[in-house]
């Protein structure tokens, strides 16, 4: 991957968490539905989510991260060093908000509905949405994906570092034990990885490269009109016939985010100079987006619970669309910008835990 192409994610990903935060706030009950046209919209943000993550995987997987051990570390101190926390403080906001106003978390945090306490159990491990379970930790709802993502991580490293033919059937059984709503989307993620090696060894020429990169661009333009028209806005977590169109639709997203990725790397070595005068803010930036999206809501939900004035009104509107990245970016200093303190620790423990098993 070459450095034009890296700050060029870093852009995406800011991006995409970006457009999630502000459909969730955009809703009626957090601001009034100012912004309204934003609201169902977050879900082709995770799409591109999951092409990325296949895309950035893929990249550590070739150039640095090649033994189980060390795939196993980098990817849980990735993901815990953010989880955790955002579980943790999760908990703590939405007791408070609750106490506060508890009609604003009837829907969000009923223990009938969405597990209670079990449910962020549940989510340290990714369990949240196993076969046709479906309980967020409390308000965390864009928490899901992350349930879907790390089995990915699982599946995608017993191909590459288990041995024949556990890296065929492995993958299966994975998929197989998370059940088919995971599984339907893991092709999107797949897509990622080969986009990635496209453009490690098989980059197009600059004039289809630049074909590719308004074909991504029209073509996504021309399904955000036609699914707002037909008001494609779906239920993720349901396998039916009408869910099975949508991850159609969901599928098609990621195709036209690949062929947009293509394109721009067969263009990026003609823009280097507007590029590195974004890759210091880019990087920065875009080490809080997972902090973004994972902490998002459980802010918006108790900023509104703490706010004296009605959704209606632009103070209420200016905590809610403010405040939360504000407190995003304080917060990843001490989580995902801290991940190589997590992956030594991580290290650390599975050194100890293979000295005890060997002795």
């Amino acid at each position: 991957m070459n450095r034009e192409t890296s700050i060029y994610l870093d852009l995406v990903r800011i991006a995409a968490a970006s457009l999630v935060f502000l459909s969730h706030a955009s809703w009626q009950q957090n601001s009034g539905g100012v912004l309204w046209q934003l609201q169902g919209h977050g879900r082709e943000a995770v799409d591109v989510f999951f092409v990325l993550s296949g895309f950035v995987i893929g990249h550590v997987v070739e150039t640095r991260e090649h033994s189980a051990l060390t795939y196993t570390v980098h990817r849980a101190a990735r993901v815990w060093s953010v989880a955790l926390p955002a579980l943790l403080i999760t908990f703590a906001l939405d007791r408070a908000g609750q106490s506060l106003r508890p009609e604003l978390y009837q829907e969000w945090c009923c223990e009938a509905h969405h597990g209670g306490i079990w449910s962020f159990v549940a989510g340290a491990f990714f369990l949240n949405d196993i076969w046709t379970h479906h309980a967020p930790p409390g308000s965390n709802v864009p928490y899901w994906s992350l349930g879907y993502e790390v089995w990915y991580y699982v599946a995608f490293g017993v191909a590459v570092f288990a041995r024949p033919p556990w890296h065929l059937l492995g993958p299966v059984l994975v998929m197989a034990a998370v059940g088919p709503g995971i599984a339907a989307l893991f092709p999107l993620w797949l897509l990622g990885r080969l986009c990635y090696r496209l453009c490690v060894r098989h980059v197009p020429g600059p004039r289809f490269g630049a074909m590719l990169l308004a074909l991504g661009i029209v073509g996504f333009a021309v399904y955000e009109t036609e699914a707002v028209r037909y008001h494609e806005i779906y239920d993720p977590f349901e396998l039916t016939p009408t869910r099975l169109h949508d991850y159609a639709l969901d599928h098609l997203v990621g195709v036209l985010f690949a062929v947009h990725l293509l394109g721009f790397r067969a263009l990026s070595a003609t823009v280097p100079g507007m590029l590195d005068r974004l890759a210091g803010p880019a990087r920065w930036l875009g080490g809080a987006t997972f902090t973004l999206y994972l902490l998002h809501l459980p802010l918006i939900h108790a900023l509104v619970a703490v706010s004296p004035w009605p959704v209606t009104s632009w103070a209420t509107r200016g905590l809610v669309f403010m405040a939360p990245p504000v407190i995003v970016l304080a917060l990843a200093e001490v989580t995902e910008r801290r991940k190589h303190a997590w992956r030594e620790r991580l290290a650390g423990l599975l050194r100890l835990a293979v000295r005890a098993t060997s002795g």
